[in-house]
């Protein structure tokens, strides 16, 4: 029963799925023959526009270290701590420069500028609160040289 005027489009089973030349997995390339490297396994599109790319692990270890730096300042006169402090903040500031250059150079394959950004200040931060600290410690020598060596005389 067909109304007149109106012609109804003939009825064409469902289709089963992609076409077997078909790529099933769109924005997905399998990895080339030869050793595995980080890029051998690329991050799907689908993954991407959901869930964003993930943080790269070099911007996380930057800011971990440049916390670590000032932490280690800051308490350096209560528990001596302070070559913690010199080691971790040069190396924040070295790993925060580095991952935003790779975050830069393949936004796609990590995120994470800003923790690698944060990274780079904390690291600097530690740098001069180290610098501030040494400089109070020599002042506070000079100081108690200067008294002491008027008193022996």
């Amino acid at each position: 029963m067909s109304t007149p005027g109106r012609e109804q489009a003939p009825l064409t089973p469902p289709s089963p799925g992609p076409s077997p030349g078909a790529d099933p997995w769109p924005g997905y390339r399998a990895p080339g023959p030869g050793p595995a490297t980080p890029d051998a396994y690329p991050i799907p599109d689908r993954y991407l526009t959901a869930h964003g790319a993930p943080a790269h692990p070099m911007a996380i270890t930057s800011l971990v270290l440049g916390v670590v730096g000032i932490v280690g300042v800051v308490l350096a006169p209560f528990l001596l701590v302070s070559l913690v402090a010199v080691l971790a903040s040069p190396f924040a500031i070295w790993l925060g420069i580095s991952s935003r250059r790779q975050i830069q150079a393949n936004p796609r394959q990590h995120s994470g500028e800003g923790l690698a950004l944060a990274g780079l200040i904390t690291g600097i931060v530690g740098i001069v609160l180290g610098l501030l600290m040494l400089l109070v410690v020599v002042a506070f020598i000079a100081l108690l040289v200067a008294l002491f060596a008027g008193t022996t005389a």
